[in-house]
């Protein structure tokens, strides 16, 4: 709702990126919040189970568009693991969670792309939000929408951290340092955000949460 506040002025389209889509309950409720407005919201699950739930329950949402991809660094083929065929948890990363009893045996051979190219091949020449929820692989992702960041076309960036960073390796020090020169950064909490003024390695917390990085002005 705060960035609905803020692109809500807009003229134009507005563009929301649904990164990680899964069965699509974050695209409908995006898609309710922005409701009003002129809107696209490009949704993306790269699991093609997945992706066959969330196509159908968007199918009626004529603002909603469903694409069965994922983003990353490059353009490859890359292994999902999954816990259960619609898991939520699913992860380019073969996480070790043996100590919560579960166990990522099902695999599925996906496809993964850049943000880059997407937006180069259909035309989009801005993202105004852009939401990352894909279990480990945020960093990539940003990444591979290297050209997008360094021409300051995306507007905000809503990305999780926690415990799928364990997997991949990735800390939020790799992130402030990626973004920290054009972004403002906050963390989401129950009653607003909080600045993130610099870096300390308190900020590792590795228990799922939300960061915001919110584009700075020209000066």
């Amino acid at each position: 709702r705060h960035i609905r506040a803020i692109l809500g002025k807009l003229q134009g389209p507005i563009v929301l990126f649904d990164v990680g889509a899964n069965q699509g309950f974050y695209a409908l409720e995006l898609s309710k919040v922005f409701k009003g407005t002129d809107f696209k919201l490009y949704a993306f699950e790269p699991s093609k189970e997945i992706y066959h739930v969330m196509q159908k329950a968007v199918a009626e949402e004529k603002h909603i568009i469903p694409f069965n991809t994922g983003f990353g660094e490059q353009d490859e083929t890359k292994t999902l693991y999954k816990r259960s065929a619609l898991s939520g948890l699913s992860s380019l990363y073969q996480r070790r969670l043996d100590h919560f009893g579960i166990h990522m045996s099902i695999q599925e051979q996906i496809r993964i792309g850049q943000i880059d190219n997407f937006c180069k091949e259909h035309s989009i020449n801005r993202i105004h939000f852009l939401k990352l929820d894909i279990e480990g692989h945020e960093l990539s992702c940003l990444l591979g929408a290297s050209n997008m960041l360094k021409d300051r076309k995306i507007d905000f960036i809503q990305f999780e951290f926690g415990g799928c960073n364990i997997d991949s390796r990735t800390y939020f020090q790799d992130f402030w340092y990626l973004l920290k020169e054009e972004y403002d950064l906050y963390r989401i909490v129950k009653n607003g955000m909080v600045p993130i003024r610099k870096y300390n390695e308190r900020l590792e917390i590795f228990k799922n949460i939300n960061f915001l990085a919110v584009l700075k002005k020209n000066d």
